[in-house]
């Protein structure tokens, strides 16, 4: 164990940031609209808002996922805890935020 924090934990959540980290950066940067579910460029009202929005909302979460990784080695004791108010609290709440303020970028009838 590193740090006396469960090396699964580190594991998923070191995982989770690269994957966080790798799609904000292939959608922002890259402007890898694909990667976006249900673009579709005829229906938007600002494209580079939303890749924008939807790339920095993933930039965020990665470098949240980086800030629990180091958090559950300072505090190993409260990992499980720790673990689980990311991945069962912050990313979903993350998700439904960035879905609901994506639909602001839709045109209007």
């Amino acid at each position: 164990m590193i740090g006396d924090a469960p090396l699964i934990l580190l594991l998923i959540i070191e995982f989770i940031a690269v994957v966080f980290l790798a799609l904000g950066y292939l959608i922002k940067y890259r402007k890898m609209t694909n990667l976006i579910a249900g673009f579709d460029r005829k229906t938007c009202a600002d494209p580079e808002g939303l890749i924008a929005w939807v790339g920095n909302s993933l930039l965020a979460l990665a470098v949240a996922a980086a800030a629990i990784f180091f958090l559950l080695l300072l505090l190993p004791e409260y990992a499980l805890i720790i673990f689980f108010v990311y991945t069962a609290g912050i990313v979903p709440v993350g998700a439904i935020i960035v879905a609901y303020r994506a639909r602001s970028f839709d045109k209007k009838k």
